[in-house]
């Protein structure tokens, strides 16, 4: 850790500040998220091995004066969540929570940050593809996959730029439970809700995409997974295709008659 300190002071107290924050002597505030600029949420780790211990988080905006949470209760357990009336961009947000103990109050360290800063969105959904060559005789496949933007109602397209990330593989051969990350390919800084795969091999694909915004680096979950399966054709042709070959006709003159 010393070492840490020489080289960077930056490392050396993000590093103090972890190991002093997880003693659970004092609550902290570990996480912020919003998903779309327009509301957000901060979680806090309560302190440890106390019954009975009531919390109160403060938060300041520039020069005003300190206020109370506004919703203790829509980001669950251990939260305070900000609605649009409450969040506003550009605009630099400090926070910390008090914990009210027997003993007395037990404050956690200020806690700041750009609402631009902790964006987080939605994963994107419906996860779809088409198949495009249909021709017989084709060894593989063209595929084309494609995914919609987070919800409209979350996430404003004119407010937050997207940047997507696909992985895919081939799971010809393997287990279906087998990790993520035997196989793996990956597509990145994707800034089209689609991509063209052209004459994929025959086999099982699995495809799953995730998104940030392009103003820092805090991606969505990954998507919930699409299965494509590609199946060889060769080129056959089948007697039931082919019409049927009609038996040689006279005008006029009966088969019977020719019977002997």
């Amino acid at each position: 850790m010393m070492l840490l300190c020489t080289i960077s002071k930056l490392t050396c107290s993000t590093i103090f500040f972890v190991s002093f924050i997880a003693d659970g002597k004092r609550p902290y505030i570990y996480r912020c998220r919003s998903p779309n600029m327009e509301i957000f949420t901060c979680w806090w780790r309560p302190i440890a091995n106390q019954d009975n211990v009531t919390y109160t988080f403060l938060y300041t905006t520039g020069e005003r004066a300190p206020r109370e949470c506004p919703d203790y209760v829509s980001g669950g357990i251990n939260s305070c969540f900000f609605d649009a009336k409450h969040t506003q961009v550009w605009e630099m947000y400090c926070m910390n929570v008090t914990a009210h103990t027997r003993t007395g109050p037990i404050t956690s360290q200020k806690h700041c940050l750009d609402v631009v800063d902790i964006v987080e969105t939605d994963p994107p959904f419906n996860l779809t593809y088409i198949m495009l060559n249909e021709s017989i005789g084709e060894v593989g496949r063209s595929v084309l996959v494609s995914w919609l933007h987070p919800v409209e109602s979350l996430v404003h397209e004119d407010l937050i730029v997207l940047v997507y990330e696909l992985r895919y593989r081939n799971l010809t051969g393997m287990e279906s439970n087998i990790l993520w990350s035997i196989g793996l390919k990956v597509m990145e800084r994707l800034r089209e809700p689609r991509v063209e795969f052209l004459d994929l091999p025959v086999g099982t694909y699995e495809f799953s995409v995730r998104c940030r915004s392009t103003s820092n680096k805090h991606w969505s979950a990954w998507s919930e997974s699409v299965i494509v399966t590609i199946n060889g054709r060769a080129l056959r042709i089948k007697s039931l295709l082919l019409p049927a070959i009609p038996k040689p006709r006279i005008p006029g003159l009966e088969p019977a008659l020719l019977k002997v």
